[in-house]
């Protein structure tokens, strides 16, 4: 498999890991203060497993562009299927997301990271084109854009 020209992981801010230990330390002695530690270790478990794992799992999602493919967390998109790619700016991608957004669109797409990449596909119909968040939205269209370009030119 070749290097692939672009790869991210869209991970949560690393500024809020100091507010998410805050809240558990205090949730841990809050709910577990003057129990044995019987009690003690469940609420452990539980307050990490509550607020530290999700967060920690929805930053695991990756968008790449590799081998002809955009992948998008568990999704791949080949880039000979896309035919438009428009990086979007924090306002552009809550206007498609919001009042402008067709429901059949295929969203890849995490709160913390206002801006993404909207590419448009060769055959709308069910999926008209995908929205996925970036923080380098123009690297990424220019990554599709190469990968793109390099897929033809092994085709011709």
């Amino acid at each position: 498999m070749a290097d692939a020209s672009h790869d991210e992981r869209l991970t949560i801010p690393t500024s809020w890991w100091p507010a998410i230990a805050v809240i558990v330390a205090f949730a841990i002695f809050e709910i577990a203060s003057g129990f044995t530690l019987v009690v003690y270790v469940p609420v452990i478990v539980f307050v990490i497993g509550f607020f530290v794992v999700p967060p920690f799992m929805s930053g695991r999602l990756r968008v790449r562009v590799h081998d002809g493919v955009l992948s998008a967390g568990d999704d791949d998109l080949p880039v000979t299927a896309i035919t438009a790619i428009t990086p979007l700016d924090r306002e552009a991608t809550r206007l498609r997301l919001g009042p402008q957004a067709d429901p059949a669109a295929k969203l890849v797409v995490r709160g913390w990271i206002g801006s993404s990449v909207m590419v448009r596909l060769n055959n709308p119909d069910p999926v008209p084109y995908w929205i996925v968040s970036t923080r380098h939205p123009e690297e990424l269209a220019a990554a599709i854009k190469s990968e793109r370009a390099a897929v033809r030119a092994a085709k011709s």
